[in-house]
């Protein structure tokens, strides 16, 4: 027998669910819904009116693959409702829809816009949903003997009618979700509307005794609390798939406690029991305040409605490398979004580009390393006649900021000087050896050596030239595990491609001070700061979050270099190497093997126990010391956080750099370890970081837009498997999918067009000489390469070419007529 639950609140609640059976309870919700619309809508539900849409303005989202439209509806004889719909602009056959609502003074075209609380509108729509986003009524309360929530509801209500209406929408897949004033709304809509079958009411679960408490009174109508709490309205939705979110900030009085919200998820949760559906209700915390966040909301989306394309996958191979080459055209088209943005608001005296829209700085440690080189590699992939204008501000900033030697220092863009006055070095040795691994490492990664490549080996000179801190093993560069693990990877593969002895000996030199001092004498893992005379940190945490963990990585290649450079000293290395790899797997995971953020270093004490968005970063470094040194436990740790990623609280970063970091983490191991859930987990996010930038390209306005388009190009790269299509157009799309030594490409484009297809080469033999292809920050992961003097049979249709992998790379030539699909097949 069910237990029931006495209310605590001083109200009648005439209505309360008290039923023990599914069939008491559909009684039960009928006799509620025709109450609320009695007390809500002037005695009752109104009759329903012809809609009579008008579109207001149409606007193209081609990034998105949507179109926005601007549109009111009628819903009363004497109301029209204003709205905003976005709709997939390709879609064949129907497609589920939401009602995506905004709080107290948002819109609906905040919400499909994606700005500030109401991101979850355009994130809807980046997935391919139909939606469909109302402007809730504002205080003004239009008819007699109506409430304002019945107003409100009712609008809501006849914005379904509409989308039921539509020929794109199934309309036995409709969900409806909203924050704040917006999660108030979707309980009503939810509970009133049958059709709806999962709902996310965000910000809202509470009580009436609660809502008197510092609220606006809007909620309140003659007879709602007479008959009813809000856990009544919401047993109306069960046994329909229900979550309901708060935040861990929320206070009282005028915010929603999650202490206050126990009870009321206690006596929804009895509705669901009774129809023997307890799993289809959810109160879903997050450790915010008053916002959406709907971790368990977007994992239940696609399972309750319905994956769209071209997040769904095609088991017929054309069609997926169609979809596949989808993902890749907005992926490039966003990558090139960030350049056009970014460029438009360039110095233009200097050509050099700010840090941030609002500070007009040049920064070594953060444009320089962090965007200028990833908007010239997005012109490399997707408009090369740019190339030399872009080149521009690499000229200038070599000419502008150096500031000792070849040190460069912070520009004032608008002064047209250094911002500091004082010559710092440790700040000109953090920017020099964050501009040559973030940057120039890269560049030189998928370029080859060329300008770039000569502006990092003069960098790392001067580092060891003016290397400030003393060692018993010589100058290093810092104190810090962020500075030398970014020096001994751009050391590490330096060393592999030109052979030059300095580096090895500077990589050695580093690798000395951490493998036979600090490890050893800090319990096993590196601290944050080391005091090289004192033998003792300086700060003692290590943090696996960006910054901290650079020294994972950088050690980790150090090692396989050695190996084959001088294997005597990896011997000797590997001790305390795999002393710190062993106490990271042991401490500094969860139980899903993904870091907790922070640690206190010599005790391994957990001290931040949130995933850092960086996660595949040290995991790479681990992975790496797995493959050099044949312990497995060390590459399964990274296969067991693959599979173990896809789950609802990581699902969501905090902004677009912490997206672009986890999904190019994600790539380096998938790259190496095809998991079928961190494809599934990566295919989930992708919509949310698409969804982050704004119209005129720019994402965030700080120089982290860089990484950005930095793993939108890998994530491009991925689905293409590695062929770029020359010329880029925007409505063309090339996908493809390698099963064995076999490659299938598909394209299409809407007008004919005609180029050629260039295939990828092992870079990291060709570029940088490595023996061994192991995961690296920053690197861009190769899928289908082609060596040069191979040979390779190129199948059109019927027709059958055998061509050399050198041909391949300058490309093979190709057209397709606009509206018509071409296929490929290479082996």
């Amino acid at each position: 027998m069910p237990v029931h639950l006495r209310s605590q609140q001083p109200t009648t609640r005439r209505m309360r669910f008290n039923a023990h059976t599914p069939a008491e309870a559909r009684r039960w919700q009928t006799q509620v819904r025709r109450k609320l619309f009695d007390l809500m809508m002037g005695g009752g539900q109104p009759p329903r009116v012809p809609l009579n849409p008008q579109v207001v303005r149409r606007i193209e989202v081609p990034a998105g693959g949507y179109v926005l439209e601007e549109i009111t509806l009628q819903t009363l004889p004497d109301r029209r409702v204003h709205a905003w719909l976005a709709v997939p602009q390709k879609v064949s056959g129907k497609v589920p829809a939401v009602l995506a609502l905004h709080g107290h003074g948002g819109t609906g075209e905040q919400v499909v816009k994606g700005e500030g609380l109401y991101w979850y509108g355009r994130a809807l729509a980046e997935m391919g949903y139909v939606v469909l986003a109302p402007d809730i009524g504002s205080h003004d309360l239009q008819h007699e003997n109506w409430s304002l929530m019945g107003e409100r509801v009712w609008d809501c209500l006849r914005c379904i009618d509409y989308l039921v209406s539509l020929p794109q929408v199934n309309v036995r897949q409709l969900g409806v979700a909203g924050l704040s004033l917006g999660g108030e709304t979707t309980m009503y809509v939810a509970a009133l509307d049958e059709r709806v079958k999962i709902a996310c009411s965000s910000g809202w679960l509470t009580t009436v005794e609660n809502m008197k408490n510092g609220h606006c009174p809007c909620w309140n109508f003659p007879g709602l609390e007479e008959h009813f709490d809000f856990a009544d309205i919401f047993a109306c939705v069960a046994p329909r798939v229900l979550i309901c979110e708060l935040g861990e900030q929320e206070r009282a009085p005028g915010g929603f406690p999650i202490s206050i919200a126990r009870q009321p998820a206690e006596e929804i949760r009895q509705a669901y029991r009774v129809f023997r559906a307890e799993e289809n209700f959810h109160l879903d915390t997050h450790p915010g305040g008053h916002v959406f966040r709907g971790n368990r909301w977007w994992m239940a989306l696609p399972q309750v409605l319905g994956a769209v394309p071209p997040w769904r996958g095609e088991r017929d191979t054309v069609r997926e490398c169609l979809r596949r080459g989808e993902i890749a055209r907005r992926a490039c088209l966003r990558a090139l979004g960030v350049l056009d943005g970014w460029w438009a608001i360039r110095d233009k005296r200097t050509d050099l580009l700010p840090r941030r829209t609002d500070q007009r700085v040049w920064a070594p440690n953060d444009n320089a390393a962090d965007l200028v080189p990833f908007l010239y590699l997005t012109a490399h992939f997707l408009v090369p006649e740019r190339l030399p204008d872009i080149q521009r501000v690499f000229d200038n900033e070599r000419k502008l900021t150096n500031r000792l030697g070849a040190l460069p220092d912070w520009y004032d863009l608008e002064k047209g000087g250094f911002v500091h006055p004082e010559v710092d070095i440790r700040r000109l040795v953090f920017g020099a050896a964050e501009y040559c691994k973030d940057g120039l490492l890269p560049m030189t990664e998928v370029m080859g050596k060329g300008w770039w490549t000569e502006r990092m080996t003069e960098l790392i000179d001067a580092l060891f030239e003016h290397a400030p801190v003393r060692s018993e093993w010589g100058n290093l560069p810092a104190d810090d595990t962020e500075v030398n693990g970014e020096v001994l990877q751009v050391l590490s593969r330096l060393f592999a491609m030109t052979r030059d002895e300095r580096y090895l000996r500077w990589a050695e030199r580093i690798g000395d001070a951490y493998c036979f001092e600090v490890i050893p004498r800090n319990g096993g893992l590196p601290a944050h700061r080391w005091d090289f005379a004192a033998h003792k940190p300086l700060n003692d945490v290590l943090s696996l979050n960006d910054h901290g963990n650079e020294i994972i990585g950088g050690l980790s290649e150090l090692y396989l270099m050695m190996r084959e450079a001088n294997p005597a000293k990896a011997r000797r290395y590997e001790r305390p190497l795999r002393q710190m790899f062993e106490r990271l797997l042991e401490k500094a995971r969860n139980q899903d093997g993904l870091w907790y953020g922070l640690l206190t270093a010599s005790t391994a004490e957990v001290r931040n126990r949130a995933v850092p968005d960086t996660w595949g970063y040290a995991l790479s470094g681990v992975y790496t010391f797995g493959l050099a040194t044949g312990d497995e436990r060390f590459t399964e740790a990274a296969r067991f956080a693959l599979e173990h990623i896809y789950q609802p609280q990581y699902l969501l970063w905090e902004g677009a750099d912490s997206f672009a970091d986890a999904i190019e983490g994600a790539l380096l191991l998938l790259n190496r370890l095809s998991v079928a859930n961190g494809f599934r987990w990566m295919e989930a996010v992708l919509p949310h970081f698409l969804g982050k930038q704004r119209e005129d390209g720019i994402v965030e306005g700080w120089y982290g837009d860089g990484n950005t388009a930095r793993t939108l190009l890998m994530v491009a790269l991925y689905y293409t498997q590695g062929i770029v299509p020359r010329p880029w157009r925007a409505d063309l799309r090339v996908g493809a999918i390698q099963q064995g030594n076999r490659l299938t490409i598909a394209l299409s484009a809407e007008r004919d067009w005609q180029g050629v297809l260039l295939f990828d080469r092992p870079r990291h033999h060709e570029h940088l000489r490595l023996a061994v292809n192991y995961p690296r920050l920053n690197e861009f992961p190769e899928w289908f390469t082609v060596e040069a003097n191979n040979t390779y049979r190129v199948r059109t249709g019927h027709q059958e070419r055998r061509l050399n992998g050198e041909q391949l790379r300058r490309g093979v030539p190709v057209s397709v007529q606009g509206g018509q699909t071409l296929v490929l097949t290479v082996a």
